[in-house]
């Protein structure tokens, strides 16, 4: 994957990881396995799935921030 850290195929319930989450910290690796498992929870990015990742990690927002170079 070139553009996304990660997928969910919410009805095969299957994940996606890209190959460069393996050189970055675990933590950040983390960050997008909870994404992609919220997802299996709540399709899309509205306020339930942001309930979701803030009830599993609720540093997410740092760690996204992190990951994505900000």
């Amino acid at each position: 994957m070139r553009s996304r850290w990660g997928s969910c195929n919410t009805q095969r319930k299957h994940v996606n990881l890209a190959l460069e989450l393996a050189r970055r910290d675990d933590e950040l690796l983390e960050y997008v396995i909870v994404h992609e498992l919220a997802h299996l929870f709540e399709r899309g990015h509205g306020p339930a799935f942001y309930a979701v990742m803030d009830r599993y990690l609720p540093n997410w927002r740092a760690l996204r921030k992190q990951l994505n170079g900000r």
